[in-house]
Formats: structure tokens, sequence, C-alpha cells
């Protein structure tokens, strides 16, 4: 497989915010100047997107200041969480941030540092289903091919950046699948 996530037209990188820079800024309910925070456990193991807070020191909303705009996520995306353990069933664990629940929370949601983002190059032509690029990450044959190349705790965008893909054709189907599977449910 000689393909990376660059022949889909897709960029990794890594959430912009390192959450204990911005204690002061975390809060409980949304206001006036609130956007979501998306923290790692908002994606779930089977690959679903659920916005939550649940660990203590976490908030669901940031106050943004001013000049902090580049903080600031407004497309839908694909979430990947940064920090697996080599004993957990799969390394790669991702879902779809869905352009709704952006749309509905004021046109943007602040992403943590323990997730990566990928979402499509900017000017790109015919970037990939998202939820079929979940599926395909969130595979066991590409989980596999990742635990090849990482035994690092970390999930880096580089590491994912380098990762062996089927050709992106291949996706077509695996989309086609999927819908086909929403219809028969």
């Amino acid at each position: 497989m000689k393909h990376r996530l660059s022949d889909y037209e897709l960029d990794v990188a890594t959430g912009q915010l390192v959450w204990n820079r911005h204690k002061d800024q975390m809060r409980d309910a949304p206001n006036k100047a609130t956007l979501p925070l998306i923290w790692a456990e908002a994606i779930l193991p089977d690959g679903s997107f659920r916005f939550q807070a649940l660990r203590g020191n976490h908030k669901p909303y940031l106050e943004l200041k001013a000049r902090q705009q580049h903080l600031v996520t407004n497309c839908e995306c694909l979430l990947l969480q940064r920090t697996t353990a080599k004993e957990q069933h799969r390394r790669l664990i991702c879902g779809v941030l869905p352009r709704g629940f952006i749309v509905r929370n004021g046109g943007g949601v602040i992403i943590e540092n323990h997730l990566n983002i990928i979402r499509p190059k900017k000017g790109a032509v015919d970037p990939p289903p998202l939820r079929a690029m979940s599926a395909l990450l969130n595979s066991e044959i590409v989980d596999q091919l990742f635990r090849c190349i990482s035994g690092s705790v970390a999930v880096s965008a580089y590491e994912l950046s380098a990762l062996p893909l089927p050709d992106p054709e291949h996706l077509k189907a695996l989309d086609k699948l999927l819908r086909y599977c929403d219809i028969i449910k």
C-alpha cells in the first residue's frame, strides 16, 4: 500500500488547545463568548462522537479571548485520539466531528491537544467521505499497520501521515457499503 493520507487530500494536525495553559478560560456552561471544548473522551471506542467532559479537571466550554481565533475549528473533520496504550484492543480510535454539531454550537469548536485533527486540505478537489475514512482508520488491518510503525503510546500526526493506506478509489466502495448498511437498518 503506497498511498498516504495526503493522497486522500487530507491533512493531519494536533488539536490546538493545551488545556492547562487555559484553565482560567474553561467554563461549565455556555455563554456568548464560549465554544464547545472537545476532549479525547468525546471519541468513543466504537468510533462515535459524544460531546462530554467527564474527568474532574475537564470543562465542556472554553471562553475565547481576543486573538484566539487560531484555536477554533469550524469544519467537519475526523478526530483521532493521540494517546492510546499498546494493550488496548485498537490503537487508532477515530470518529467524525459532525458539521451539525459545529453549526448548532456557534459555528466552531475548540479541540484539545490529546486529539489529532484530520481534515480536507485547503482547496481539496475530491476529499473522501469522512465517515468512510473513519471506518477505514478504525479497521483492524489499519490498526495492525499502525502498530508496525509505532511502539509509542502517542499517535503522532507524523506517524498518521506516514501510515500506508489503500488506493483512495477503494474508499468509494466502502462508502457505498456503509450507505447500504444505513438503508437496511
